[in-house]
């Protein structure tokens, strides 16, 4: 099947094509053919053929592996013209739909964002147009408008050479500056008050994950950072969380963990305390007011079939939301996949009711970006 593909390592050609474009690219005048009795992983030869298809995400290299596991072979089966940019913000959406200049058709982002923003710049979805039949269960009951993408996890790094005798276990020993000396890092944000950090905090402050999360909570977690900024450095990227980890620069992290294993991978002496992780959960989300939704709804219900999800931990190293996938991959890998038992009894998930009400962190926010400002 004759297709387009413009990769990842060409987004900067990309990105400069999305200027000038409309719900990313040229499509027929008529709509793509609308799914039918869709089956995950699986797309009808050539159906999209003569269609455009433009996607946004992160970059670096959990785009690349998205490129690897999904697009690329999604391009070659459907016929779309795919494009890719990166990387996405929600500040570039809301420009998009508040103009109506759509040039990215979809997006993956963290899921309290999308719920955050479920209807008014992420659509609602079709989910008759989805196989979600083999998603592990504790993933579907995420927001309304988004599907997984990522599924990851903040987890507590810390540098072996440093802490030899006596290592940090949880949140508390890592905001214990006294017991556990050292720069540490966490994530800003981008901006936005990060959920996965705040509830560090709190449970950190003594807050059981058993029980809902309340803005009291919210509140002490950031007392908690707050307490400790002096030997806190805020990160933006993922890839500078990494190089501070191997570089020693920071001898605890807050970190993604698929920036946590690529470090361990790369011969940092680093390791992870599992306790209390926070699950993080990425979504595919269909931007607001495209004109190519359905091209879209095909691309992620490609995405979530086994054979996809396979190749996407053996390029990625982040868990597979397909409970048939089958990856081959090594021992140190293994020990990052969080959907297991073993990784899912030590975890604790973000609270999308907490994070999902827009008044709510409206509250948070000038506290949050007064704290990340001035550390």
């Amino acid at each position: 099947m004759k297709k387009t593909i413009i990769p990842a390592s060409a987004l900067l050609a990309v990105g400069a094509l999305l200027v000038t474009g409309c719900s990313g690219g040229s499509s027929p005048a008529e709509p793509a053919p609308e799914i039918t009795a869709p089956v995950a992983g699986e797309v009808p030869d050539g159906i999209l053929d003569g269609y455009s298809l433009t996607y946004a995400g992160d970059g670096g290299p959990s785009q690349e592996a998205q490129d690897a596991a999904f697009f690329t072979p999604f391009a070659e089966a459907s016929g779309v013209t795919f494009s890719q940019d990166s990387p996405q913000t929600l500040a570039k959406v809301e420009s998009q739909v508040k103009s109506g200049n759509i040039q990215w058709d979809m997006v993956s982002t963290t899921d309290n964002v999308v719920a955050l923003n479920c209807g008014t710049l992420f659509e609602p979805l079709d989910m008759s147009k989805l196989d979600i039949s083999h998603m592990p269960e504790s993933l579907q009951s995420g927001t309304k408008c988004g599907i997984p993408s990522i599924v990851y996890a903040t987890v507590l790094a810390y540098n072996t050479d440093t802490f030899v005798d006596a290592a940090p276990t949880n949140w508390a020993d890592f905001f214990d500056t006294d017991k556990f000396p050292g720069q540490r890092a966490l994530y800003s944000g981008d901006g936005s008050v990060d959920s996965g950090t705040v509830q560090a905090g709190a449970l950190a402050a003594g807050w059981d994950p058993k029980t809902a999360f309340t803005m009291d909570w919210a509140q002490k977690g950031i007392d908690v950072i707050d307490k400790a900024k002096e030997d806190i450095v805020f990160y933006s990227t993922g890839a500078q969380a990494q190089q501070m980890i191997e570089s020693g620069e920071a001898k605890l992290a807050g970190v993604w963990s698929g920036r946590a294993l690529t470090a361990a991978q790369n011969g940092a002496s680093v390791d992870v305390a599992w306790d209390q992780w926070i699950s993080l959960v990425d979504n595919f989300a269909i931007v607001k007011g495209t004109k190519n939704a359905e091209q879209a709804y095909y691309a992620m219900n490609y995405a979530l079939g086994a054979e996809q999800q396979t190749k996407w931990m053996e390029e990625s190293g982040y868990s597979p939301v397909n409970t048939e996938a089958t990856p081959e991959v090594d021992a140190l890998t293994q020990s990052f996949i969080l959907t297991t038992p073993e990784r899912e009894a030590t975890g604790v998930t973000v609270d999308l009711d907490f994070w999902s009400d827009p008044a709510t962190v409206e509250q948070l926010q000038d506290r949050w970006s007064a704290l990340v400002a001035g550390a």
